[in-house]
């Protein structure tokens, strides 16, 4: 065929616009990999019957949040020409675009009665920042109570659409396979670590919290999660759902058994979901991912504090942080991925109720790392500080002592950590308790057995440290 002839083919198709549709999903949404950025890669089984040759095909029910130069579409026996999304949505901004220079009717406050309104036939000049009318001869700019327009305007869309141009060998009714990546998808980890009576064990459930703000449903879904970073370029693309409000949909709270299977991809790891998963438009659902009993924990405060280069007087008050660690190790009845969440702590009263005692973010932790979660401020365990002396002993150079106080309100002991960090260099010239240096900048005193103070008194540290910046 030459190029003639084939360009008046073309023609005529777009002319007699041969449309298939709306077609409809077998299995919606049967594949949807999510990764823990906002992003998902979804493939689709679409049914559809083909003429043969050349066709205009229209599938919609597709998101919104769709990227439309991620879409690719197979099928047996078909040729795709070229992919078309549109979706220029129904909102007061692109319905007045549209009267841009057209008359339409305003209700405007009467200017004789502030409670009275009053109809006009007003022409919309623009629409740039906000609606500007011409009312007769005069160019009104100001307040109105509503706009009412004579018709809905053609060009905007209820719901995205998706074209396709194919030709096909033979007219049949075939499987067209159907793959994309769209935002709107998201999961995080969201973990629940109950410690026991003796607070030297716990046990620990992780949950995937599914949340979809897309305005799509996915029906029966075989769903894959995605822990890990994954880069993503800008797109530049309008999420027209951001603003939607989230409601909570529903829990898959099975108890007992883990209902996804971890495996390794490229550098990240993924979770396959056991059985098919219904996700709401709006809504968050929650997947068990695994469970963990008899974890050794440790508890520990510790208390931070930065030596600066000035003089200081009077008492300083530092924070006591309480936090919780333990091992992703096999041998803590763990080692294995932990995808990056939040944990929720709760720890026994002295009559053995469980309570909230703190929540924490989590980064992801590999298998063999350390967890550490900070819960909050101690209470009971106080500490202050003053300087003893300080000494300017060179254009950038100072020496300074520290006295540390340390108090114990509770009434058995409690393990505590100074940990003391300087700037430039540095040397401790006198201490009065065992240090150990962590890195290159900060030093720890190990408080192992604070025991409680009596009368308000507390145990002292007393250390000088010389600091050249």
């Amino acid at each position: 065929m030459n190029r003639l002839k084939l360009t008046i083919l073309f023609a005529l198709v777009f002319l007699v616009s041969i449309m298939v549709g709306p077609v409809q999903a077998t299995g919606k949404g049967s594949f949807v990999a999510i990764y823990n950025s906002g992003r998902a890669l979804v493939k689709e089984v679409r049914s559809v019957t083909l003429p043969k040759g050349l066709a205009s095909v229209v599938i919609k029910d597709v998101p919104a949040t769709l990227d439309p130069t991620s879409v690719r579409v197979m099928a047996r026996d078909m040729v795709v020409y070229d992919l078309q999304y549109s979706y220029n949505p129904i909102t007061s901004k692109n319905l007045l675009d549209k009267y841009v220079g057209k008359e339409l009717t305003v209700i405007l406050p009467d200017p004789a009665d502030a409670n009275a309104r009053i109809l006009r036939k007003a022409k919309l000049v623009a629409n740039i920042d906000k609606p500007i009318f011409l009312v007769g001869n005069e160019v009104y700019v100001g307040d109105y109570e509503a706009l009412l327009l004579p018709e809905l305007p053609m060009g905007l869309d209820a719901e995205p659409v998706l074209t396709l141009t194919t030709k096909n060998k033979a007219a049949t009714k075939k499987d067209v396979a159907l793959q994309y990546l769209m935002d709107g998808l998201n999961w995080r980890a969201d973990y629940t670590l109950t410690v026991g009576a003796k607070g030297d064990t716990a046990s620990l459930e992780a949950w995937a919290t599914l949340t979809n703000t897309s305005g799509s449903d996915f029906q029966g879904a075989e769903v894959h999660l995605v822990a890990g970073d994954v880069q993503r370029a800008p797109s530049g693309r309008t999420n027209y759902q951001a603003k939607r409000m989230m409601v909570m949909e529903s829990s898959d709270m099975v108890g007992g058994s883990a209902q996804s299977v971890e495996k390794s991809f490229s550098q990240y790891h993924v979770y396959d979901v056991a059985r098919p998963v219904t996700l709401a438009p709006m809504g968050t659902r929650q997947i068990s991912l695994f469970s963990a009993s008899n974890v050794k924990v440790e508890q520990e405060l510790v208390s931070r504090f930065t030596t600066g280069g000035g003089q200081q007087s009077g008492e300083l008050k530092q924070d006591v942080e309480s936090a919780l660690k333990f091992g992703n190790v096999a041998k803590n009845n763990l080692g294995r991925p932990m995808p990056g969440g939040l944990v929720r702590v709760f720890m026994p009263t002295s009559d053995g109720v469980q309570l909230l005692a703190g929540e924490s973010g989590l980064s992801h932790i590999a298998t063999g790392g350390e967890v550490r979660l900070a819960l909050g401020r101690s209470f009971d365990v106080a500490v202050e500080r003053s300087q003893s002396s300080y000494q300017k002993t060179g254009k950038n150079s100072y020496e300074v002592a520290w006295s540390i106080t340390a108090t114990n309100a509770k009434a058995t002991a409690q393990s505590l950590t100074l940990r003391e960090s300087f700037h430039g260099q540095w040397k401790i010239l006198e201490a009065d308790r065992k240090f150990k240096q962590i890195d290159s900048g900060t030093i720890e005193f190990d408080l192992a057995d604070l025991p409680p103070s009596k009368d308000g008194a507390g145990t002292v540290v007393n250390y000088t440290v010389q600091v050249t910046y």
